[in-house]
């Protein structure tokens, strides 16, 4: 898979999971449910990127 169809995997992760993906320079801030969180590029993005990290 190229990088731009992992990007819109990407993006179908997000909406499924209720996480905004919004432009912040030149990078990506995700947004919602728990998170917020900044990525240099969404192609690498996985379903663990999107769950909310708990301390302990």
């Amino acid at each position: 898979m190229n990088m731009e169809g992992k990007r819109v995997r990407a993006e179908g992760l997000s909406a499924d999971s209720g996480i905004s993906i919004l432009p912040y320079g030149n990078a990506w801030c995700l947004l919602g449910r728990g998170i917020s969180r900044v990525v240099g590029e969404l192609a690498g993005l996985s379903h663990s990127d999107l769950c909310r990290y708990q301390f302990t």
